[in-house]
């Protein structure tokens, strides 16, 4: 080999560019890494030449070459580029677009909850106010006829505490037990009744536990509003009792001196067999009937 092709390479402008003799002088042109720069020669037909037995180095490339290679990937479909180009270097086109669709996810997000909101206050502010209630009697799903009068006592208990409530007009039991067992829809019995809310729910007895589930419904548009169910011991009825019947007064939204909030909320716990007693003598006697009074009278008893 010739010592002066090799002593003087650069001694005339060459057409092919300035010769990068290294593989870090040729990451450092393509402002790359010097692994990505290797891998494009494999994968991606980078022209780089090598030379053996030169003191020079073993690889080089020519910065017009790499220009040259450059472009035509550029024209290429961008699916084709380089992978360390897509995978580690995104564009600042695609993080203007990222920025962009980040940005307009978070305002339709805000301009959504900020028209449910007002939606919302809206529909609550053209709603009626809930003034009067009726309490229907409670359903027996206990599975044993002779437990109607848990069911019926628990309605009467309800009835009394909501009664209390100065501004909110309850229909009286006598008036709301004629409905029990009716085919007739909640707007119709609140036409009848001329109220604003039906509530509605059933009693189930399992052993020494009693579970009470309760909804309230809009009578003019049969709308369920709220459901809650109430799990207790039968010593504990009248605590399940002021549960419900504060859940309800804050559904309906009611203004509640401080004197009916204790009276609300006031619960104590009772003897099962003379609360079970008392309810069934009220049970007896709300029937009115020559068999049932003195059955009334032994359970008063």
């Amino acid at each position: 080999m010739s010592g002066e092709a090799v002593s003087t390479p650069n001694a005339h402008p060459d057409p092919r560019g300035r010769r990068l003799e290294s593989w870090k002088e040729i990451a450092a042109y393509l402002r790359r890494d010097v692994t990505t720069a290797r891998r494009w020669e494999k994968q991606e037909r980078l022209p780089v030449y090598r030379l053996q037995h030169s003191k020079l180095g073993s690889i080089y490339a020519y910065t017009s070459e790499l220009d040259s290679w450059r472009d035509k990937q550029a024209l290429g479909d961008a699916t084709d580029a380089p992978a360390a180009e897509a995978d580690h270097q995104p564009t600042k086109i695609w993080r203007a677009r990222r920025g962009l669709l980040m940005g307009g996810v978070v305002l339709v997000g805000l301009l959504a909850g900020a028209y449910l909101t007002t939606h919302s206050r809206a529909v609550n502010a053209t709603r009626p106010k809930i003034r009067s209630l009726a309490v229907l009697p409670l359903k027996n799903l206990s599975g044993d006829p002779s437990q109607e009068y848990l069911a019926d006592g628990m309605t009467e208990g309800l009835i009394g505490r909501l009664s209390g409530i100065h501004n909110l007009r309850v229909i009286s039991r006598t008036s709301v037990m004629r409905f029990k067992d009716t085919h007739l829809s909640v707007p119709e019995i609140g036409k009848t009744l001329h109220v604003d809310a039906i509530v509605e729910g059933s009693v189930i007895r399992d052993g020494s536990r009693i579970r009470v589930h309760a909804q309230l419904i809009r009578a003019a548009t049969d709308e369920h509003f709220w459901s809650e169910a109430y799990d207790r011991e039968l010593r504990d009825v009248l605590s399940l009792q002021s549960d419900v019947a504060q859940s309800i007064a804050r559904k309906v939204e009611v203004t509640i001196t401080g004197e009916e909030h204790a009276s609300l909320s006031s619960a104590r716990t009772v003897d099962p067999e003379a609360y079970e007693a008392y309810l069934k003598g009220r049970y007896y006697w709300n029937k009115r009937t020559a068999d049932s009074m003195p059955k009334a009278a032994l359970y008063f008893e």
